[in-house]
């Protein structure tokens, strides 16, 4: 039979490992899901939701759909765990549970959270797993490789009363490795994330850190303005309640020698993040 070969794309993390690859940027040909992650408030009613899976492949694909309970290791990975009373996993039911979806269609599926105990303050996680089954066409083929994906979907359940209480403890340019270097902890009770963009500039062009912030969101803009080398997104792995946590976002510099400018414009929690550095080649 064929030899499958499970590709992992990750949930969060909407997280800029360029985003722990977001779940709604799916590779060309594969996978498509909306929405990418829920942050939803939850009590003892019901609380009822629904995602989208889209198959942008010329296959169908039979999927297996899971949910765990989880957190982050001290890599930013996720590790799962056993479920417990407060996690949210025990309170998810989840329709359906398998099914295939044919080339270039989507499929529904629907979630209920429906807690069986009062939730107590704060965050309670759960990441829904859509697992593709190895096909059953061309079993006799012993030396084809099948790619499979499993893809995950985050969801975070907030009963109040929510604390948030983050801190940037710093925020710097690592040379070596070309990396922006976030330091951040979070003294809440629900997650939170470094949001924003950040935008390099030749240093002659640039139009001032405020000015830069309109031109460094990549789907916003429709044509980069003169001096402007790259943008992008700022990691936005969440850091999970009491937790430090130091987050890298890999800064593509050109090549050419020159003077530049490298502006960030983000915000945590709300409170807005304006900074430049000066980088030379």
């Amino acid at each position: 039979m064929k030899n499958p070969f499970v590709l992992l794309l990750a949930f969060i993390m909407t997280a800029a490992t360029p985003a722990l690859l977001r779940a709604d940027e799916p590779p060309p040909g594969q996978i498509g899901v909306a929405p990418s992650m829920f942050e939803l408030s939850i009590g003892q009613k019901p609380v009822n939701e629904s995602i989208k899976l889209f198959n942008l492949k010329k296959t169908p694909a039979t999927v297996k759909v899971e949910v765990y309970n989880w957190t982050l290791d001290e890599k930013n990975e996720v590790k799962l765990l056993p479920p417990d009373k407060q996690s949210l996993d025990r309170w998810m039911l989840i329709n359906p549970l398998s099914f295939t979806v044919e080339p270039g269609q989507s499929q529904v599926v629907r979630f209920s959270i429906r807690p069986t105990v009062k939730p107590e303050p704060g965050e309670h996680k759960a990441i829904i797993y859509f697992v593709e089954q190895p096909s059953v066409t061309n079993a006799d083929s012993t030396k084809a490789l099948e790619i499979l994906f499993k893809l995950g979907v985050g969801v975070y359940g907030q009963a109040e009363p929510v604390k948030r209480s983050s801190s940037l403890n710093s925020l710097s340019f690592d040379k070596t490795s070309s990396s922006l270097l976030a330091d951040v902890t979070n003294n809440g009770n629900v997650h939170t994330r470094l949001k924003g963009n950040y935008s390099l500039w030749k240093k002659d062009a640039f139009p001032g850190v405020g000015a830069a912030a309109k031109f460094s969101d990549q789907q916003k803009q429709e044509k980069a303005p003169a001096g402007m080398i790259i943008s992008g997104q700022i990691n936005q792995t969440p850091v999970l309640p009491g937790s430090h946590r130091t987050l890298a976002t890999q800064i593509p510099l050109p090549k050419t020698p020159g003077n530049y400018i490298l502006a960030i414009n983000a915000n945590i929690d709300g409170k807005a993040v304006e900074k430049t550095f000066i980088l030379s080649r």
